[in-house]
């Protein structure tokens, strides 16, 4: 090593600024429509509440925040302030907050807002327990005016002077199955520009007060009440908007150019009662129209006899837009709000190969359009926030953005164990609400994505209660374990991913994702300074790595994917060793072998459920295998002895993440190129399989991580990013450069074959050629002395 060069950087953490409000009870009231006790509590209705006051003078700063029991959006002065609340058991709710001076002015001012209570369960939110009086919907204001005509003490609060009527037509269709309704929109009855009038709508009376009525407690009419609980400030950043208007194609048809999730925007008219609908579809058929699914989504709208825009309460995923009308409407413009988590920072990722920049770029759209008030699956067929998916999603964010605010709250808002303490497979929605099923692997991915937490972001007071968590999942195991020390015939959906994955009896995947769970807590509870749980969690671990030891196959030496009925299984996929890799289960002395288990392409086969009678090729049209889920996995028809089953776009980060640890990052390059495929499916956004499924899933985005973590291979060394690690793989590759966050500012690095130049804001450990170095914080340049 040679001409290293350092300067020194101050460290500076960024801190999100907060609006103030005092603690304890909140001045406004729980309100609510009286018009509304007509309606059963299961059907979805929209209340709006409209509030004129007056201001002498108009104050530099005014702090408002909103809290609704269902889904608000509000406006001061026909200026929207937002939409929330952020999704999450309602029982440990959030508010909404902006300073809304900029909005005010002297004389009359307005506050509005729609509150929509879904009534049933929906992929994106759970309605409260029946006996409770905020159950049947609730919405409640607070700002500080500051302003003596408002009253003594200048807070301007909801309550039984505002008004609030029922909007006659705002509803949505049943569900179809586990896919959603479609929304119901009436204009009849809102008057167009009701937000700004000073008056309300004529047939509005004064709003009732809710209390919280339940057994043991008075009725509070204030926050905190059972069963919201104490509420909170909203977790995350506010949503970026961007207005996307489509391509009319022709009377019928509009198109985007890649796929968007937001509100839609519909400009329509016609005569009073007249139609229009609208659905959204995910994909292009080869006509170059909306290609229907049975999941396609639409907004129905009834006119009210004049042009207006209106804007869905839903939120569409789409790639295109098909129009039907009845006679004498029209549309004449559909747009898109977007409404997406930022990606802040304008961190890049540069290399000699512009397919590989490309495949990291579409990952990082994925991503976006995955990122509304959670992390969700796909913006189009559910936009349910699942336990497991999410860990994908996070780690990009982590890799690729300042904004980890949303990296941070997804485990928070997932840490909602059943009685049992197994998580639910997806939160906040109908699958937690009706308990339908659990799935085990993935509360150990949402373990992961607590220990990236530790990593990346290391604040103590944010990890202690999520360990605890965490501990309940890892505790779950325990009763199924055999007499040595593996789980066996766990209940509920075992999923892995989409390839032919066997996991009946004791599973291999299973047992190696409890193993990594297992590691990553202990360490977890031993930076906590709990040295008791990290030694039952290291005791239990050793336990599970001899039991372990009955998967090895030696004859073809690999890990099979399960033993059943203490009969060892012939059948063998990545996933299994992989698992055997991450969860420390496998000797270093194999780690060779299993490397060349999961990387020979001769003997890798594209294998899935889905279809029971051969391969499912990538880039094909293929169902994902939902119908196996209730009458059980076919047989392999693949050579079982030889060949070994391929993992799924999600699964290969754990793939990938073996692969590293064995010693072999600079073979990962090369294995993201697999990824080109998916973009010949969909150019924009990538697929839920390497076959089939939606063509925008979060899970999908494993190379945006990769080409940070392991390309250029940054990562914390320490918790918090005190340290900086960073180990360069460029594979094939001639060159790569890129910008990457962390807490104290972004690190930038260029690397070839001749040098690596750094820009760090912390010290750092560098591993190249085979040798370390320390680095202080700065910029340094390295020569390197050989071939990489």
């Amino acid at each position: 090593m040679a001409d290293v060069t350092v300067q020194t950087a101050t460290m500076t953490a960024p801190v999100a600024p907060r609006l103030h409000f005092p603690s304890g009870r909140w001045r406004g009231a729980w309100i609510w429509a009286e018009s509304s006790s007509a309606i059963p509590r299961t059907q979805r209705h929209t209340v709006g509440f409209h509030h004129p006051f007056t201001l002498s003078h108009v104050p530099e700063v005014v702090p408002a925040r909103v809290a609704a029991v269902g889904r608000v959006q509000w406006a001061v002065n026909g200026a929207p302030l937002g939409r929330g609340p952020v999704r999450t058991n309602p029982k440990r709710s959030v508010w909404d907050d902006a300073d809304i001076a900029g909005h005010l002015r002297v004389g009359t001012n307005v506050v509005s807002a729609l509150v929509t209570l879904d009534g049933r369960a929906t992929a994106w939110s759970m309605p409260l327990q029946s006996t409770s009086d905020l159950a049947g919907g609730a919405f409640v204001f607070e700002a500080h005016v500051d302003d003596d005509t408002i009253g003594p003490d200048g807070w301007l609060i909801s309550d039984a002077t505002w008004t609030a009527g029922t909007l006659s037509g705002w509803s949505a269709s049943a569900p179809k199955g586990l896919h959603r309704g479609d929304e119901l929109i009436d204009l009849r009855s809102l008057p167009s520009g009701w937000e700004t009038q000073s008056t309300a709508p004529p047939d509005w009376p004064a709003a009732i007060i809710r209390r919280a009525f339940v057994l043991g407690a008075s009725g509070r009419a204030s926050p905190p009440s059972f069963p919201v609980g104490p509420l909170h400030g909203r977790p995350i950043t506010v949503p970026d908007t961007d207005d996307i208007a489509l391509v009319q194609m022709d009377q019928h048809v509009f198109l985007a150019e890649r796929v968007t999730v937001g509100t839609m925007l519909i400009e329509v008219e016609g005569p009073a009662g007249a139609t229009v609908t609208v659905s959204a579809s995910e994909r292009i058929g080869l006509d170059g129209g909306p290609q229907r699914e049975d999941y396609d989504a639409c907004a129905t709208i009834t006119l009210d006899g004049s042009r207006r825009s209106v804007e869905t309460i839903d939120v569409f995923g789409l790639h295109a837009a098909s129009v039907t009308v009845t006679p004498g409407a029209s549309v004449h413009g559909v747009t898109i709000r977007e409404r997406l988590h930022p990606v802040t920072g304008h961190h890049w990722f540069r290399c000699s190969d512009p397919l590989l920049e490309r495949i990291s770029s579409v990952g990082r759209r994925t991503v976006s359009i995955c990122s509304l008030d959670s992390y969700i699956d796909c913006p189009t067929r559910e936009q349910r926030a699942w336990t497991g998916d999410s860990v994908v999603h996070q780690m990009a964010d982590l890799t690729t953005n300042n904004d980890w605010s949303l990296a941070r709250w997804h485990p928070l808002m997932a840490a909602s164990p059943r009685a049992d303490s197994m998580l639910p497979m997806a939160v906040a929605g109908d699958i937690e609400s009706n308990d339908l099923s659990i799935i085990p692997d993935w509360g150990l991915h949402w373990v992961h994505s607590v220990w990236n937490l530790y990593r990346y972001v290391g604040d103590r007071d944010e990890l202690a209660p999520l360990l605890t968590v965490a501990e309940g999942v890892l505790r779950w195991f325990l009763p199924f374990c055999d007499e040595h020390g593996v789980p066996v015939d766990i209940p509920g959906w075992v999923i892995i991913d989409w390839s032919s994955v066997y996991s009946d009896g004791a599973s291999s995947s299973v047992a190696g994702l409890w193993g990594r769970a297992l590691l990553e807590f202990g360490e977890m509870a031993e930076w906590l300074g709990d040295a008791g749980r990290a030694a039952w969690a290291r005791t239990t671990h050793s336990r599970l790595c001899d039991g372990f030891e009955r998967f090895w196959d030696p004859e073809r030496e690999r890990y099979v994917d399960s033993i059943v009925d203490g009969q060892r299984l012939t059948m063998a996929s990545q996933h299994g060793q992989a698992c055997a890799i991450v969860g420390g289960l496998a000797p270093s002395l194999r780690w060779a072998r299993l490397v060349q288990v999961m990387t020979d392409e001769t003997t890798l086969v594209h294998a899935a459920f889905s279809r029971p009678d051969g391969p499912s090729d990538p880039g094909s049209e293929t169902e994902l295998g939902g119908r196996y889920l209730l009458v059980g996995h076919p047989p392999p028809w693949w050579d079982v002895d030889h060949q070994v089953v391929r993992a799924q776009p999600f699964f290969r980060y754990v793939v990938h993440d073996a692969i590293a640890s064995a010693g072999r990052a600079d073979l990962l390059a090369a294995m993201l190129l697999d990824w080109s495929v998916l973009l010949e499916r969909c150019a924009t956004s990538f697929s839920e399989s390497w076959y089939g499924g939606t063509t925008s899933h979060g899970w999908s985005s494993t190379p945006t991580r990769d080409v940070v973590q392991r390309v250029l291979g940054v990562q914390p060394d320490e918790p918090g990013f005190g340290v900086a690690r960073i180990e360069p793989h460029l594979g094939y590759l001639e060159w790569a450069e890129g910008s990457v966050p962390t807490p104290w500012g972004p690190i930038t690095m260029r690397v070839d074959r001749e040098a690596l130049q750094l820009h760090s804001p912390v010290p750092m450990r560098v591993i190249l050629d085979g040798a370390e170095t320390r680095l202080d914080a700065g910029t340094s340049t390295i020569t390197r002395t050989a071939a990489s």
